[in-house]
């Protein structure tokens, strides 16, 4: 009878410790996600501040091109600019929806893997979104000058020799710098080099990705203990 008290004394214990850890755990838990959704907070706000931008680049590109079908520099840039403002709508709006899609409920090797999807789409989007800028700068200038000003300026270069030059090498810059940036990324992703590719990773990720995952790898780490 002794033994048999022991054991159940024992068990009794045992069951005690688990649910206190499951306690204990759940309350990490608790504190680490909403953590990771504050990280993420300042994110969300970025994106949606990027699509009214992308919003208000589209109402650009197409008051320029729909007011002016016959001057055909100024209707390649308002296309060009209403695709652009498109795609960084598009771009951010993949983040935002990944953002709302994260089940918090979820178990954490899920959260981490729906986080490295985020994080994915994040440095795809900035990549597809904010490396043509090189260049796309002066359609904007265009567009954004005739569009609340009524001028041409690239009439106006094309009249003024200094003002054309300086207009052609921003422009011959802009396509050497969006060269020269490609090509620095294929040098950092190279196996040599994986150690600065991470950095360099982790860098264009941006903050709230960085501390929502750190969140998530504190939690597991616990959990695996």
């Amino acid at each position: 009878m002794e033994l048999d008290e022991l054991k159940q004394a024992w068990q009794t214990l045992d069951k005690r410790l688990q649910q206190q850890n499951a306690m204990q755990f759940q309350l990490l838990r608790d504190k680490r996600i909403d953590k990771m959704k504050s990280s993420l907070r300042p994110l969300l706000i970025g994106q949606i501040i990027q699509i009214l931008f992308g919003a208000w680049m589209v109402l650009i590109g197409v008051d320029v091109w729909a007011s002016h079908p016959d001057v055909p520099h100024l209707l390649i840039a308002g296309i060009v600019m209403h695709v652009y403002g498109v795609a960084t709508i598009i771009a951010a709006g993949v983040i935002c929806s990944g953002i709302a899609g994260i089940d918090h409920a979820a178990p954490v090797l899920e959260l981490q893997r729906r986080l490295a999807k985020l994080r994915k789409h994040y440095l795809l989007g900035g990549m597809c979104v904010g490396l043509p800028w090189w260049v796309m700068w002066v359609p904007f200038m265009m567009t954004l000058a005739m569009s609340s000003l009524g001028i041409d300026i690239y009439a106006v270069a094309h009249a003024s020799s200094p003002l054309a030059n300086w207009l052609n090498i921003s422009l011959g810059v802009g396509v050497l710098g969006l060269f020269g940036t490609w090509i620095f990324h294929r040098w950092s992703r190279h196996p040599s080099r994986a150690a600065l590719g991470r950095k360099l990773e982790d860098g264009a990720a941006g903050g709230s990705l960085r501390k929502a995952q750190a969140e998530l790898d504190a939690l597991r780490a616990y959990a695996e203990e």
